[in-house]
C-alpha cells in the first residue's frame, strides 16, 4: 500500500489548493512509473472539488526543471533583474562559464570590438558551409528585392511618367535617371544575374564603335563578349497582318534588329583590332535585345516571338517579363537548394547566384 503525501499550498476564504504525491511505498521508496502528482482545489464552504489534474513523472520533472530555470525562484533571492528567463542546457553551460569570468573585463573587451571585428568573430564561429549558406541566403533576399523593384518600375512605366514618379519611391532611387531607357539600364546593370549568365566586366560601347548610350558590352567569365541592347518596356513588338492572320515584327522592332545586325558587322570588321586593343575575344558574339512586355501576350504572339528568335542568327529578343520569369526561376531553384542544405545540416557548400 502506498503512502500519500499531501500539502496545502494556497487558501483563501473560498478555495483551498493542494498538491498530492502518490506512489511512495511504506519503506519510503518509489520509482518513476509509480510516482504521480495531483493538483486539486476544493470549495471551503461545501468541500466540493473545483478541479483536479494529475501529472506523471516526466511532467513533474519538466515542471521542476522549468521552475528551477527561473533565477529568482532557484536562488531564493528577494529581487532579481534581467534574469527572469527560461534557460536551455546550452545557455546554462555558457552562463556557468561566464559567471566565473570578471564581467567588467568581458564588457571592456566587447566595447573595444568594432563592427568588422564583431563580424569576424561571428564568421570564425561558423563552418565553411554555414558561411556559404549565409551568403547564399543574403543574396537570395537581395535578389527578391531587386525583382520586386523591377516589377514596380514596370508598373510605373506603364501607368505614369516614370522619370517623375520614380522619385516618389525611396527603394528605387538607385535607378534614377532622366530617361526611361537609362532607368532600366541601371536596373539591368545591377542584376545581370537574371539572364542566367555570369559577366565579370562591362566595356564602354563607344570603344568598339557603337554610339548608343543604352547598349551594354559585357565580358563573360571565359573572356568572350556579349552585347545587350536595351529599349523601353513601353514598346510594341508585333503588328498583326489581318489578311494573313499572323503577327510580324513591328516597324520599331525591325529597326532594332537591323541595328543589331549592323553591330555584328562592325564587330566582325574590326575583330582583330578590337581583340588586340581590349584583350577580349570576339568569337561569334551574341546580342540580347531587352525590349517590350509580354505579360498580355496571347499564345499566337508567344509563338511569333519564338519563331522570330529561332530565325535570327546570334540575336535574341527578350521581354522584361521574361527577365522577371528567369529571375523567379533562379531564385526558386536556389531557395530549394538552400533549404535542403540547411535541413540536412551537411558540409556541402552551396553555390550562390552572382
Amino acid at each position: 500500500m502506498s503512502v500519500q503525501y499531501q500539502k496545502e499550498i494556497f487558501s483563501n476564504g473560498r478555495v483551498k489548493l493542494f498538491i498530492n504525491f502518490t506512489g511512495v511505498s511504506p519503506s519510503n521508496v518509489t520509482n518513476k512509473d509509480d510516482l504521480s502528482l495531483s493538483v486539486f482545489a476544493i470549495n471551503r464552504q461545501n468541500l466540493v472539488s473545483i478541479f483536479s489534474e494529475t501529472l506523471a513523472f516526466d511532467q513533474i520533472q519538466e515542471l521542476y526543471n522549468h521552475l528551477n530555470s527561473v533565477s529568482i525562484i532557484r536562488n531564493n533571492g528577494k529581487t532579481h533583474t534581467k534574469e527572469f528567463i527560461e534557460v536551455t542546457d546550452d545557455i546554462a553551460d555558457i552562463l556557468a562559464i561566464v559567471k566565473t569570468v570578471n564581467s567588467k573585463l568581458v564588457k571592456s573587451i566587447l566595447d573595444k570590438v568594432n563592427e568588422d571585428e564583431k563580424l569576424a568573430l561571428v564568421l570564425e564561429a561558423l563552418s565553411e558551409s554555414e558561411i556559404q549558406n549565409l551568403h547564399a541566403s543574403i543574396r537570395q533576399t537581395n535578389h527578391k528585392k531587386s525583382l520586386f523593384n523591377l516589377r514596380q518600375l514596370l508598373e510605373l512605366e506603364e501607368t505614369t511618367t516614370i522619370t517623375d514618379s520614380i522619385k516618389l519611391h525611396e527603394n528605387l532611387t538607385e535607378y534614377l535617371a532622366g530617361q526611361s531607357e537609362k532607368i532600366f539600364q541601371n536596373w539591368i546593370e545591377k542584376n545581370i544575374w537574371t539572364l542566367g549568365i555570369d559577366y565579370i566586366k562591362k566595356h564602354p560601347a563607344r570603344q568598339i564603335g557603337i554610339n548608343s548610350e543604352s547598349d551594354l558590352i559585357m565580358e563573360t567569365t571565359d573572356g568572350f563578349i556579349d552585347l545587350i541592347e536595351l529599349k523601353r518596356p513601353k514598346f510594341e513588338l508585333f503588328d498583326y497582318d489581318t489578311s494573313h492572320k499572323s503577327y510580324y515584327p513591328s516597324k520599331e522592332l525591325s529597326k532594332v534588329i537591323g541595328q543589331c545586325m549592323q553591330y555584328l558587322k562592325v564587330l566582325e570588321d574590326y575583330k582583330l583590332v578590337l581583340e588586340k586593343q581590349h584583350k577580349f575575344k570576339l568569337l561569334r558574339p551574341r546580342i540580347k535585345i531587352i525590349v517590350g512586355r509580354t505579360h498580355k501576350f496571347t499564345d499566337e504572339q508567344f509563338e511569333a516571338l519564338r519563331m522570330l528568335n529561332s530565325s535570327l542568327n546570334h540575336i535574341q529578343v527578350i521581354s522584361y517579363d521574361y527577365l522577371c520569369l528567369c529571375g523567379d526561376n533562379i531564385i526558386s531553384y536556389y531557395s530549394r537548394q538552400l533549404k535542403q542544405a540547411i535541413e540536412k545540416k551537411s558540409d556541402e557548400v552551396l553555390p550562390t547566384i552572382s
